[in-house]
């Protein structure tokens, strides 16, 4: 009935894909937080650098003619083994001092135009952390006093800026060492779960082949899952230890130039308990390390001499079973002017709660890269057991409806593998445009921005008129391996593009491949399947879609992140080859059926007469295209480019991108079984628009990360609670009878296409006398009003209409 081997090599092949993909989402996103984290111990000697120039200017002392800046420099670039330039700029930017000559040793405040660098977050606001090709670099303010109209000192103003720039030698050989830990710890896992695949596998006999696959499905994946989590643990677990490392060493980094002030004080005779201004050094320090909640200076019998404390910390945690006490206190002798007495103590006592706050931020993005990879792996085993087939024997029936489900399941992985590589660059389309944007036709930038995403989504609707009419006469072959070849050209222009209408173009043809590989797969659902069969054909088909979407979505703003967009373009265009070596391996010999279903022909007056209709009017106008304009404005157009105004990484731009995915595959199906049971549909199309409209609107009462993350979520439900009511409100139509239910379901999608055109256009057009939040407000309370509209025009028994 099988071969066991192959079952065991296939399913051993899928967790090593599965923990390869696991690795690198995991690894990537830890690898930021590693990196803030290492250079946060470079800025400890630059903020005692800080602090003696912006002492020296307290005293009047003016930042261009300091004496003794050049022992200043020097005495600070002791402190570093991969120090390549400390420069000193005023205020306006105009170069004052350095360490080597600014022009070999590039050193800047404001990177020159056109030059490469991305913003590293740190937890100090102050700080502005760079990476360039040629180096790390820090940027820090110097303040001085101000002046007032009187002639009396003010609040501090900006005097200059002091820039530190590191060799990118050290951190790039920690990262090196932090991949192949994770690499390491991936292998010994993954060589742990592919021993036992072999031995739940090995005891996997004959019987009934839907309940051998359904063992066979549970097992890959149950073994796979735990791997992924292991994995994940184990990472964040370790990751988790190093970070407390990295944070004692900085504190105590800083905590040792406390202490050899106090020392050379002390060695001139003066007595500990006699140091003045200790409490305002600790109070210093304490603020710039939210990490630490309390500092104090102890004397020889550890009776406390001056202490500060965080008092907006309440709570300061207690130690865990992730933090010890060990790591909670970090303790320095202070010795006299004999080296060998001790004659008191620095101690500094660590906040519990922000480094279980790091901890939580770390298992949430261990758990984010967990569903994502779940759903890569749901696909491959999927892929798996459709495979297995029964060995024909004599008196024996075939099952043919599950032989026909499994043809159909093709359309979900050849969907997967073609949306995988065609998402990969959804989370920065916008931002390409916005880097190749010239003025265009008089028309404004926002709009200019838009019109890639605009172009695409109107020449995926030709394609799918051409790829119906194309599949219908000649079947689903010839335009699903045009799509593909189409759009894989598309993102090799893509990433070729010199100019914003080049680029605009480029997205156009990825758009006419989408919309001919698209329509192609929905025919050979249409033609292979049964009406026993077609429903749960349709169902794996939207999951495929979906799947890859997310997946594609995900590691294309991660690929972005690392490579560069025009990389992404190019990684996309190999990927989508995928989808032809699995039509060449697995569905090339399939027979086609050619003009099972009649070509959508509709006559101009059936298709006024069908769209003037009360229903249709009503869901076309007011929830089908107005959800679009909105669906494909929030979250291909508006979000990029808000959140990359907000400094938000290209990588979690395209996790956030995931949200809509994620709640439409896991709601919409528990969602659709409560409308199918209820015999009105039209207060669930209603409840989805407002629910989609409130999300765009809540942007008026609060802006920023969260806000665009809660927006896209409401969208998703939206669209899970009004999708299947709108489907089947439209099918029960009178209109929808007259017409033929199968040309009545293609206009509705051409008329979701035609909103998906509208929605960026629309968008940036209200960008240009508004901000991006206010423009999406703007959408929100439209598609709120005309929801309510609906529920106006619209009837549920058309005894009326």
């Amino acid at each position: 009935m099988r071969d066991t081997q192959k079952i065991t090599l296939i399913a051993i092949l899928i967790l090593l894909l599965s923990q390869a993909f696991m690795i690198v989402l995991v690894a990537n996103s830890f690898e930021k937080i590693h990196v803030a984290s290492e250079l946060a111990r470079y800025v400890v000697p630059q903020k005692d650098f800080k602090r003696q120039v912006e002492g020296a200017l307290r005293f009047g002392k003016p930042l261009d003619n300091l004496l003794g800046m050049d022992k200043l420099l020097a005495r600070s670039a002791e402190s570093y083994d991969d120090l390549t330039n400390i420069a000193v700029y005023s205020a306006h930017g105009d170069f004052l001092y350095s360490l080597r000559p600014i022009d070999q040793f590039p050193a800047f405040p404001d990177l020159p135009p056109g030059a490469q660098s991305k913003t590293i977050s740190l937890a100090d606001p102050l700080l502005d952390a760079r990476e360039t090709p040629e180096a790390y670099q820090i940027a820090m303010p110097l303040f001085g006093p101000g002046q007032s109209w009187m002639g009396g000192e003010s609040p501090s103003v900006l005097a200059g800026t002091v820039v530190f720039a590191f060799s990118k030698q050290n951190i790039r050989d920690g990262v090196r060492l932090f991949w192949q830990q994770r690499l390491f710890y991936g292998l010994a896992i993954s060589a742990a779960a592919a021993l036992a695949l072999f031995l739940l596998l090995r005891q996997i006999r004959g019987g009934d082949m839907t309940a051998l696959r359904r063992k066979i499905f549970v097992r890959v994946l149950l073994v796979t899952i735990l791997a992924q989590l292991a994995f994940s643990g184990l990472s964040a677990h370790q990751f988790h230890h190093n970070h407390v490392r990295v944070l004692t060493e900085r504190v105590q980094a800083q905590l040792d130039l406390l202490r050899q002030e106090v020392e050379r004080v002390l060695a001139r005779g003066i007595t500990l308990e006699r140091v003045s201004r200790m409490d305002e050094y600790l109070l210093e320090i304490l603020e710039n390390n939210p990490e630490v909640t309390r500092l104090v200076l102890h004397d020889a019998q550890g009776a406390p001499l001056a202490q500060a404390q965080d008092q907006a910390a309440e709570e300061t945690g207690r130690p865990s079973w992730f933090l010890s006490a060990a790591d909670l206190t970090i303790v320095l002798p202070v010795t006299g002017p004999t080296p060998d007495i001790q004659v008191g103590s620095l101690r500094a006592t660590l906040n519990a709660n922000v480094l279980l706050a790091v901890l939580w931020k770390i298992l949430v993005d261990s758990l984010t890269v967990a569903l994502i990879a779940s759903l890569f792996i749901v696909e491959q085993i999927y892929f798996m057991v459709s495979r297995i087939k029964e060995r024909p024997e004599e008196n024996r029936p075939l099952n043919t409806e599950r032989e026909n489900l499994d043809t159909l399941l093709l359309a979900r992985f050849a969907a997967f593998a073609f949306l995988f590589a065609f998402a990969l660059p959804v989370s920065f389309v916008p931002l390409q445009m916005r880097e190749l944007y010239t003025p265009m036709w008089g028309l404004p930038r926002d709009m200019v921005l838009g019109l890639p995403i605009s172009l695409e989504m109107l020449c995926a609707l030709l394609a799918s008129l051409i790829a119906g009419a194309t599949a219908d006469s000649r079947g689903w072959r010839p335009p699903f391996l045009a799509g593909v070849l189409v759009t894989a050209a598309g993102l090799f222009f893509c990433s070729q593009a010199e100019t914003g209408l080049q680029y605009i173009l480029a997205r156009g043809v990825c758009g006419l491949g989408y919309g001919l590989s698209w329509m192609s797969l929905q025919t050979f659902l249409f033609t292979q399947s049964t009406p026993s069969t077609r429903a749960q054909g349709s169902s794996h088909f939207v999951a495929g879609i979906f799947s890859g979407h997310i997946c594609g979505t995900a590691l294309g703003g991660i690929l972005a992140e690392r490579m560069g967009f025009n990389a992404v373009f190019l990684v996309g265009a190999m990927l989508m080859t995928c989808s032809l070596v699995l039509f060449y391996l697995f569905m090339r010999r399939i027979p086609d059926q050619v003009g099972q279903g009649p070509t959508v022909l509709v006559k101009p007056r059936a298709l006024l007469r069908y769209l003037t209709n009360r229903n249709t009017f009503a869901l076309i106008f007011c929830c089908v295209i107005p959800f679009s304009i909105c669906q494909v404005g929030l979250l291909f157009f508006a979000t990029p480019l808000y959140l990359d105004q907000l400094g938000v990484n290209q990588s979690d731009i395209g996790r956030v991108l995931m949200i809509y995915g994620l709640s439409v595959v896991y709601l919409a199906p528990q969602i659709s079984k409560i409308v199918d049971r209820q015999e009105r549909k039209m207060p669930f199309i209603a409840v989805g628009g407002l629910i989609g409209g409130l999300g765009l609107a809540l942007l008026f009462v609060h802006q920023g990360f969260m806000a665009v993350m809660a927006a896209i979520f409401l969208l998703g439900v939206a669209s899970s609670i009004g999708s299947s009511a709108q489907t089947a409100f439209a099918l029960k139509s009178r209109a929808t009878q007259e017409l033929g239910p199968g040309k009545a379901m293609a206009i509705q999608r051409a008329m979701d296409k035609l909103g998906q055109m509208l929605g960026p256009l629309l968008l940036g057009l209200l960008m240009s006398g508004v901000s991006i939040a206010q423009g999406l407000v703007v959408l929100g309370l439209g598609y709120m009003l005309l929801s309510g509209l609906f529920l106006v025009l619209a009837r549920e028994r058309e005894s009326d209409g």
